[in-house]
C-alpha cells in the first residue's frame, strides 16, 4: 500500500479502487493482534483504521482479553490499519521498510481472520570500557543500518545513546533489523594543554615540549573492536531481543598538528571543524587548542588531543563562515598547509514548470551526496531561483522537494560541473543549474499473482529504463490484501515492473542486484499527461 519514491516521498498511502457502483453491503475487518515474538494476544492494543483514498480516520478500537478487533458497517473500499501499543513498536499491518498491505472489503473478498503482528521493542546495551578495564563515561554510542532508500549502499543513523559515570548506556524502542555500532570519545584522563598565546608545539622540534604519556585519544571503534568501519560486525536484532554489546576502547598517542590560520584586524580567528568518516557520513571531532601565535595575520595554532587516521578539515574565514575544506591524513605530528583547502562553492540555478505556469509555493531544492545521509536544502524562491551554500567537491543528486505538489526534476542542464542525469559532479568552481519541474500526475493500478493466485504482501517496484534517473522515479510498493496494487505519482517514462517475494530486503536501489529480476518483469508504459493506467496483464511474483 504505502509507496517510497526515493527520497522525494516517505511513505504515501496509494490510492483506492473505485468500489462497484452496486456495492450496498456493508463489511467488517476483524482480527487479532499479537506479539511478534511469542504469538500472544496483546490486550488493550489501539487499532485505527483509515480510508486509504484520503487518510480518514473511520475508527479507533482497543483490543480486547483475547487481543481481538473489529471494525463493522464498512463500505466496499481500501483500508489501511494500523496498531500500537506501549512496549512495542507501532506499525501498519503487514508493514515492512518498503510498504505495507492495505485491507479490500467488498463481495467474496476475505478482510476478517487478520493476524496483526506488533514487534516488541528491543534493546541493545552494554558498557563501553578502557583498556585498563575502567569505565568510559561520556563516550557515544551510534547506531547505523543500510536504507535503500536513501541510496545505493547508504548507511544512515539509526539512534545513540551517551554512557554514563560507570561506562553503561542503553539504547531502546529498536525494531527488528540488523545494526552497525561505532563508539567515539575522548579519555577522561587524558593529558591536554590548555590553549595560551605562547609558541606552539612544532612538530619539526618535538623537543619543545615533553610529551605526557597521558597525552592519548581514542579512534573511532566499531563492534567487534576496529578502526575501520569495513570491518564492522553487523548486529542482528529480533522481535524484543536485548542484545548485550560491550566494546572496549584502545588509546593511542595522540596527534598534533599545526597550522596558519587567517586572522581579522582584532586578531580574531576562527577553529577549523574536523570531520572523520563514519559509515560514509561526517562526524564532528572535538580538539583541543594547546596554543596560537601572532597577533597579526596569519596567526599559528596548535592543535592535539587527535588520534591518527583520516580527516576532512573545514575552514572558515574570520567572521565564522565556512570557506574551504581540505583533507588531512594524520599519523605523526605534523604542519598542515591550508594553503592547498578548495574553496567551498556555490551551487545556484533556476526552476521552471514544464506547463509554463508559475512554480507553486514551498517548493524546496535538495543536493544530496552519493555515500553520506547529510543533505543540503534551500527554498526555490516565487521566480524559481535558489541558492545552495558551501557545497563541497563530490558527486550529488539534485531533486526537488514540495509539500503536497507530486512534482520531479527533469531536463537539467548545468554550468561549472559535469552533469550525467540527475547527478551533478562538483568541483572547486560555482555551479549554475537549471531544471523543467513536471508533475508526478500518472497512477498506474493492476495485480500480483504468484501461481496463478492474487497475493498480498509482495514486494513491487517500478524501475525506470533511464539509467541516469533520480531516485524520485523509482517507486517501491506492497501489495494489498486481493493482491491490487496502486502507484501513485509516476512520471511519463518507460518502466519494468517486478514483483518479489520478501524483496524489501534488498538494496532495490541498485541496479546490479535488480537486473536479473529485470526479465521476468511486466513492461509498463506511462504516456505524458497520463492520469489512470490499469494494467491489463498481473505481474507474477519472483523468489528473491
Amino acid at each position: 500500500m504505502l509507496t517510497y519514491c526515493g527520497l522525494a516521498c516517505c511513505g504515501i498511502s496509494a490510492p483506492a479502487q473505485p468500489a462497484p457502483q452496486n456495492a450496498t453491503s456493508l463489511h467488517e475487518i476483524s482480527g487479532v493482534v499479537l506479539n511478534a515474538r511469542t504469538g500472544l494476544p496483546i490486550r488493550d492494543a489501539e487499532v485505527a483504521v483509515r480510508r486509504t483514498k484520503d487518510s480518514t480516520l473511520l475508527a479507533q478500537v482497543a483490543t480486547d482479553s483475547e487481543g481481538r478487533f473489529s471494525v463493522p458497517q464498512l463500505q466496499a473500499d481500501k483500508y489501511s490499519l494500523q496498531a500500537s501499543h506501549r512496549g512495542y513498536i507501532a506499525a501498519a499491518y503487514d508493514e515492512h521498510e518498503s510498504g505495507s498491505t492495505a485491507i479490500v472489503t467488498g463481495e467474496g473478498l476475505v478482510s476478517t481472520g487478520l493476524r496483526f503482528l506488533l514487534a516488541p521493542q528491543a534493546v541493545i546495551f552494554g558498557v563501553i570500557t578502557d583498556d585498563s578495564g575502567d569505565p568510559v563515561p561520556n563516550a557515544t554510542v551510534s547506531l547505523y543500518r543500510l536504507n535503500p532508500g536513501a541510496g545505493p549502499g547508504k548507511m544512515v543513523h539509526m539512534r545513540g545513546a551517551g554512557t554514563d559515570e560507570l561506562g553503561n548506556y542503553e539504547i531502546s524502542h529498536l525494531p527488528p533489523g540488523s545494526y552497525f555500532l561505532c563508539v567515539t570519545a575522548t579519555p577522561w584522563y587524558a593529558s591536554r594543554r590548555q590553549a595560551r598565546d605562547g609558541n606552539p608545539l612544532s612538530p619539526s622540534a618535538p623537543g619543545n615540549q615533553t610529551r605526557s604519556p597521558l597525552d592519548v585519544a581514542y579512534p573511532a571503534t566499531y563492534y567487534p573492536d576496529a578502526a575501520d568501519s569495513s570491518f564492522a560486525a553487523p548486529i542482528a536484532v529480533t522481535a524484543g531481543e536485548r542484545v548485550p554489546i560491550n566494546v572496549t576502547l584502545h588509546p593511542v598517542p595522540a596527534i598534533h598538528v599545526t597550522m596558519q590560520l587567517p586572522a581579522g584586524p582584532n586578531g580574531q580567528f576562527s577553529m577549523p571543524q574536523l570531520h572523520r568518516e563514519v559509515f560514509g557520513n561526517p562526524d564532528s571531532v572535538q580538539a583541543n587548542v594547546s596554543s596560537f601565535s601572532g597577533h597579526g595575520s596569519p596567526v599559528t595554532v596548535d592543535i592535539s588531543g587527535i588520534a591518527p587516521g583520516a580527516y576532512e578539515m573545514e575552514l572558515n574565514d574570520p567572521n565564522g563562515e565556512s570557506s574551504r575544506v581540505t583533507t588531512v591524513d594524520l599519523n605523526s605530528d605534523q604542519a598542515i598547509d591550508v594553503s592547498s583547502a578548495v574553496t567551498l562553492v556555490e551551487v545556484s540555478g533556476k526552476v521552471a514548470m514544464a506547463s509554463g505556469e508559475a512554480p507553486p509555493s514551498s517548493l524546496y531544492a535538495m543536493l544530496a551526496p552519493q555515500q553520506s545521509e547529510q543533505q543540503t536544502t534551500a527554498p526555490i524562491e516565487p521566480d524559481g531561483s535558489f541558492r545552495l551554500r558551501s557545497i563541497r567537491p563530490g558527486t550529488y543528486e539534485f531533486s526537488v522537494h514540495a509539500f503536497g505538489y507530486p512534482m520531479t526534476a527533469t531536463h537539467l542542464t548545468a554550468t561549472g560541473a559535469s552533469l550525467k542525469g540527475h547527478l551533478l559532479t562538483v568541483g572547486s568552481e560555482p555551479v549554475t543549474l537549471t531544471a523543467e519541474l513536471a508533475e508526478s500526475s500518472a497512477t498506474v493500478n493492476g495485480f500480483a499473482t504468484q501461481d496463478g493466485k492474487r497475493t498480498s504482501g509482495i514486494f513491487l517496484e517500478l524501475i525506470p529504463k533511464n539509467a541516469t534517473a533520480g531516485r524520485a522515479a523509482f517507486a517501491v510498493n506492497q501489495s494489498d490484501s486481493d493482491g491490487s496494487f496502486n502507484f501513485p505519482h509516476i512520471l511519463p517514462g518507460e518502466y519494468t515492473l517486478v514483483a518479489i517475494q520478501e524483496g524489501w530486503t534488498l538494496d532495490w536501489t541498485t541496479p546490479e542486484i535488480m537486473a536479473p529480476y529485470l526479465a521476468k518483469g511486466l513492461r509498463v508504459l506511462v504516456p505524458p499527461h497520463s492520469q489512470e493506467i490499469n494494467l491489463k496483464d498481473s505481474v507474477e511474483v519472483q523468489p528473491k
